[in-house]
C-alpha cells in the first residue's frame, strides 16, 4: 500500500512538472507567432521569431535519434523540400533561356525559414496529445488577444508608437503594430473567430466561455482596424461557409430527407440574389478597398503571362508581375505566385497540400472554417512567406487528426 501510494505521488509530481514545462512552451510559441508578424522589431531578414524557431528546432533535433521523412507525418515539411527543388529548377530554366532572372536571396531564406518551421513543428505535433494540442490553441487564442488588444488599447487612446515603434502603417491611421506590412500582423488574427468559437463550443465553464465570445469581437474589431479588404473578405466567405456547415450538420443529426436539405439550398440561393447589393460591395472593397485594389486583376493577369513563359516548372524565386509583365511585383495572389515561381508542378503540390489539410480538418467545422480562412486570404495576397500561416496549417492538421486519433481510442 505504501509503495503503491508512493507511485502516485510520484506520478502527480511528474505530471505537475510536465504542465510547468508545457506552460513555458506555450509562452515562447506565442511569443514566436507574435514576433513572427512584427517585422520592425527585425534585424535585417531574422527576429526574436527566428531565434525561438532555432531553439525550438536544435531541441527537437536533440531529441530524436533518427528522423525518417514519410508524407503521411511530415506533409508540410516534403511539400517544402519539393517546392525548393522545383523552384531551383525553375530558376535554372529562367537563367539559360535569359527570360528574366531576378536575384532568388530572399526569397529562399524566407522558404528555408518555413521548411526549418515545419521540419521542427511537424516533429513534435506529432508525439503530442490531442489534450496538449487544445491548450495550445487555447493559450495562443487568449494570450494574443490580450497581447494584441493591450497594443489596440495604446492606439485608441491616441499613441501613434511604442518604445520607439510604430503602431501604425506607414503613417497613416491603420493598425499595424511593429509591422512594416499590415497584413504580417493581420494573418495572426484572421483565423481567431473561428479559434473562438470552437472555444465556446469545448468549454463547459460560462465564464470562459463569455471571454472567448469578447475575444472574438475584440478580434473582429482589431481585424476592421487594419483596415484589410482581404482579411474582410476571407472572414465573410469562411462564415457563410460555416453557417452552410452548421445547418446541415444539425439537419443531419436530425435525419432530416433530402427533400429538407434541398429547400435549405434554395432558400441561401433565394438569400444570395436578394442581397447581390451587399455582395456587389463587397466584391468592390476587394478590389478597390486597399492600395493594391484596383490593379489586382491587371497584376493577375501579368502573373499569367510571366508563368507561361515556363509553364512546367516556373521561372524560379522572385516576383515577376505589376503593372506590367516582369515588373518586379508579387502576383497578390498564392497561386498565381505559386505558378509564376514552381510552375505546373508547384501549382499540382499546392493544390494536393491544402486538399490533405481541408480533408484532416472536416472533421471540426470551426478548424475547417479557420483553414478556410487563411486559404481565403491568400486570394488577395501571397502569403508563401507569412510564417505564422504554416504554423497555424500544422496545428489545425495535428488538432484534427489527434482528435480523430481520441476518439478511436
Amino acid at each position: 500500500m505504501y509503495k503503491l501510494k508512493y507511485d502516485l505521488y510520484m506520478d502527480n509530481k511528474l505530471i505537475q512538472q510536465k504542465d510547468i514545462t508545457i506552460n513555458f512552451q506555450n509562452i515562447l510559441i506565442l511569443g514566436m507567432l507574435l514576433f513572427f508578424g512584427f517585422t520592425s522589431l527585425r534585424f535585417g531578414m531574422f527576429g526574436i521569431g527566428e531565434v525561438i524557431l532555432l531553439f525550438f528546432c536544435v531541441t527537437q533535433i536533440n531529441g530524436q535519434e533518427t528522423v525518417l521523412l514519410s508524407f503521411k507525418k511530415h506533409m508540410f515539411t516534403i511539400f517544402w523540400l519539393y517546392y525548393i527543388s522545383i523552384i531551383m529548377i525553375g530558376y535554372t530554366v529562367n537563367t539559360f533561356l535569359e527570360i528574366k532572372p531576378q536575384l532568388i536571396h530572399f526569397d529562399l531564406m524566407a522558404y528555408t525559414v518555413i521548411l526549418f518551421l515545419c521540419f521542427t513543428f511537424e516533429l513534435a505535433f506529432k508525439r503530442s496529445s490531442f489534450s496538449y494540442l487544445y491548450r495550445l490553441i487555447r493559450f495562443i487564442y487568449f494570450g494574443g488577444l490580450i497581447s494584441i488588444g493591450f497594443l489596440y488599447f495604446l492606439y485608441l487612446v491616441g499613441l501613434r508608437s511604442f518604445s520607439g515603434f510604430s503602431l501604425t502603417y506607414g503613417g497613416a491611421d491603420i493598425f499595424s503594430p511593429f509591422a512594416n506590412d499590415y497584413h504580417q500582423f493581420a494573418y495572426f488574427v484572421a483565423p481567431l473567430p473561428f479559434i473562438g468559437l470552437y472555444i465556446v463550443a469545448k468549454e463547459k465553464g460560462i465564464m470562459i466561455k463569455v471571454l472567448s465570445l469578447f475575444g472574438i469581437l475584440l478580434c473582429i474589431t482589431i481585424g476592421l482596424a487594419t483596415t484589410s479588404s482581404t482579411l474582410v473578405s476571407a472572414w465573410a466567405l469562411s462564415t457563410f461557409i460555416f453557417c452552410i456547415l452548421k445547418v446541415l450538420e444539425v439537419l443531419k443529426k436530425l435525419n432530416r430527407p433530402k427533400s429538407i436539405i434541398l429547400f435549405f439550398f434554395c432558400l441561401i440561393v433565394l438569400i444570395l440574389i436578394f442581397n447581390y447589393e451587399s455582395l456587389l460591395v463587397l466584391v468592390n472593397d476587394f478590389f478597390k478597398g486597399d492600395s493594391n485594389g484596383e490593379n489586382r486583376l491587371v497584376i493577375w493577369s501579368n502573373a499569367i503571362k510571366a508563368w507561361e513563359h515556363s509553364p512546367i516548372v516556373g521561372l524560379g524565386p522572385g516576383s515577376f508581375s505589376g503593372t506590367k509583365v516582369f515588373f518586379g511585383y508579387e502576383a497578390h495572389n498564392t497561386f498565381l505566385q505559386i505558378l509564376t515561381q514552381g510552375g505546373i508542378l508547384g501549382g499540382i503540390a499546392y493544390i494536393l497540400l491544402i486538399s490533405k489539410l481541408t480533408k484532416a480538418t472536416s472533421i471540426n467545422v470551426y478548424i475547417l472554417c479557420a483553414v478556410i480562412a487563411l486559404v481565403v486570404y491568400g486570394f488577395g495576397i501571397n502569403d508563401l512567406r507569412r510564417t505564422v500561416l504554416w504554423f497555424y496549417y500544422i496545428l489545425f492538421y495535428y488538432l484534427s487528426l489527434k482528435s480523430e486519433e481520441d476518439k478511436s481510442g
